[in-house]
């Protein structure tokens, strides 16, 4: 247990060091970043070119539309409008439990507007068990499944099903927009086998070759997101150096470099200086090297000021360069915030239906244990899972 007495001396500590100086120090960052933005709003392609001249050791992204410096208004929503939401919990495989089993737990939800038609609110687990299951092989050999691998697959099924269930809703005749919690860039594709690679790029680029087909729009969207692509973006804005950044040959090394005056600040913290309540921002593309091998369906994003917060909102190409799905998408997100009280509320509703809390996974154990005791199949719990059940002096 935590004795939260013994650590307040170091929360007040933390606290009084960021009174002091901290605070100042990141707003005078945060002007300078808002100034730079200004001094590139209206010249996008100048510094589009700087970006290309340049080697920087930090992802920057492409500057898709401008001004930068300057919101989007959000449009109306259409008066009947069908919106599929998806989220993902999980129960991971514990050695210490009487089975090595992991569960996935889906959460879907569509939500129609305008019409007098009830949700779908519900859930999907699925029980994972077998040997392939939870000893994959990939590049030619067999792992143990860990944490990182279930979240991974959560994530995968999330996506995957939230296409089936909006590509549904459009065939009974609405129109929908597919919206997921988080980002739609699987940063866990790096360094894995290519096997693993390939299976997982052919069911993510089949769900948005889905999508893109039937012009149903998909965003992710992020809550307090900590990016710093655009930030990066004026960084290299900042550098003097001639021909454009070079990182690796930086003549400031050993010293502080001109462009560490907007270090530490986000994206986030940047636009919420910008826009104004229901407003999105320029259009960028990630540069994500991952998103080479997503073929057509490269990701973009903007900021959105969703009313209590700036969140990152990301698109596939496909809405990126349609206007009218990319206005459809803002005006859903900004909506649907508003209904959420500032997060939009078909996602805190999917989440809601996923969630697996504490006494939940409690329950799916001792009933597990039942079970096993029932048909008389062997099984042990160690020694630590009983001592955890238990009640200690």
């Amino acid at each position: 247990m935590l004795d939260l007495s013994a650590v307040r001396h170091q929360i007040n500590s933390m606290v009084a060091d960021q009174a002091e100086g901290g605070t100042a120090a990141f707003d005078a960052r945060v002007q300078v970043a808002v100034t730079e933005l200004q001094r590139w709003s209206s010249n996008g392609p100048a510094l589009q070119q700087q970006l290309d001249r340049s080697r920087t050791s930090w992802m920057v992204p492409r500057i898709v539309s401008g001004p930068l410096a300057q919101g989007c208004t959000a449009p109306t929503r259409p008066e009947c409008l069908s919106v599929a939401a998806t989220d993902g919990s999980q129960i991971f495989p514990d050695r210490h439990e009487i089975s090595p089993c992991y569960l996935l737990n889906i959460g879907y939800v569509l939500l129609h507007y305008g019409t007098d038609e009830r949700p779908l609110l519900s859930s999907r687990p699925s029980l994972y068990w077998r040997d392939d299951d939870l000893y994959p092989q990939w590049g030619g050999r067999r792992t143990a499944i860990n944490r990182d691998m279930v979240g991974f697959r959560r994530s995968l099924l999330e996506l995957t099903e939230l296409a089936e269930l909006a590509a549904a809703s459009q065939a009974a005749g609405h129109e929908t927009v597919a919206l997921t919690d988080g980002t739609l860039v699987f940063w866990g594709l790096e360094g894995r086998p290519p096997d693993f690679r390939q299976a997982s790029l052919t069911a993510l680029v089949s769900s948005f070759d889905l999508l893109a087909r039937r012009r149903i729009p998909i965003a992710g969207y992020i809550s307090r997101p900590g990016s710093p692509e655009v930030i990066n973006a004026l960084r290299v804005g900042i550098c003097p150096v001639e021909g454009g950044a070079d990182c690796d040959r930086c003549p400031w090394l050993g010293q502080v470099p001109p462009c560490a005056s907007v270090e530490s600040v986000s994206d986030a913290v940047l636009f919420r200086q910008i826009l104004q309540r229901g407003e999105r921002s320029a259009l960028f593309e990630s540069g994500s090297h991952v998103l080479e091998e997503y073929g057509t369906h490269q990701i973009f994003f903007f900021y959105i000021h969703a009313g209590d917060e700036i969140g990152r909102v990301e698109v596939p190409r496909y809405v990126a360069e349609d206007e009218e799905l990319l206005q459809l998408v803002h005006a859903t997100i900004v909506d649907q915030a508003a209904k959420g009280g500032g997060y939009p509320v078909s996602l805190a509703e999917a989440h809601e239906r996923a969630v697996v809390r504490g006494p939940e996974r409690e329950g799916f154990y001792r009933h597990l244990e039942e079970v096993f005791v029932r048909n008389d199949v062997g099984a042990r719990i160690s020694r630590k899972s009983l001592r955890k059940r238990s009640v200690g002096v």
